[in-house]
């Protein structure tokens, strides 16, 4: 099986902490062209999730697979993944331009020039990281996980400090990286950010999974008509979850 046609796979993870578990024999999968969008309250796992496909924390049971394969080390994980923290940051005393011909050495030129230009980076080649804004850090952030060559990529909140109408420009760059093979499996607080973004969205609460499909899919497991938003859907699949009260 080859990385154009592998897919990611989370097999019943389960992550435990002081006695508490933080993921609770969680399984998704990520084939590739796909966007799958992890959404849930604050707590949910959600981080926690992208953090034990990467290694960085342990599973306590289950195991994530690139098509055959069991992702075991670092290297195996390195081979086949792509990753933005949502705290991460560049270099402070790094230039961009050193950033971004590193990050796009040995690619598709075209591509890195079109990531260059639709994230705004070309005017700030000769500067120095230390001197820009938040937002643009995590641009260039942005586009060494874009540039990449890894079979699938995990982003953690990568739209949250973009404003609306640089928000739109980053959802484009997104379905086209997914257009490129690429699969996603992408954190975000936003329900509209989700629901402009998703081919499926994963649904989490408390560690579980409380939903996994297509937007439609999970209207209908809501019990809702077509017209609901993912908002209503997302509080919805939540409300089910919530224990009986006894009168």
């Amino acid at each position: 099986m080859t990385a154009a046609t592998a897919s990611l796979q989370v097999r019943h993870v389960t992550v435990s902490r002081g006695g508490r578990r933080i993921l609770d024999d969680v399984s998704v999968t990520v084939a590739p062209g796909e966007i799958v969008v992890a959404v849930g309250p604050n707590g949910a796992g959600k981080t926690t999730l992208l953090d034990t496909i990467i290694g960085a924390v342990p599973a306590s049971t289950g195991a994530c697979w690139a098509g055959d394969q069991t992702l075991g080390g670092l290297a195996d994980r390195a081979r086949w993944l792509g990753c933005l923290a949502g705290e991460a940051e560049p270099p402070a005393e790094a230039r961009v331009e050193v950033l971004l011909d590193g990050a796009a050495r040995g690619g598709d030129a075209r591509w890195a020039s079109l990531l260059e230009e639709r994230l705004g980076l070309s005017p700030l080649r000769s500067a120095g990281v230390g001197a820009l804004s938040r937002g643009e850090r995590r641009r260039i952030l942005l586009f060494e996980a874009l540039v990449g060559r890894k079979p699938f990529l995990l982003l953690d909140e990568p739209t949250g400090v973009f404003d609306p109408q640089q928000l739109l420009g980053i959802i484009d760059l997104f379905r086209q990286t997914a257009a490129r093979g690429v699969g996603l499996l992408v954190t975000v607080h936003q329900m509209s950010d989700a629901e402009a973004l998703a081919s499926r969205v994963l649904v989490l609460n408390a560690g579980r999974v409380v939903g996994l499909g297509s937007i439609a899919e999970l209207r209908t497991q809501a019990g809702l008509t077509d017209s609901a938003s993912l908002q209503e859907t997302f509080l919805a699949l939540l409300q089910a979850e919530r224990p009986a009260v006894a009168p």
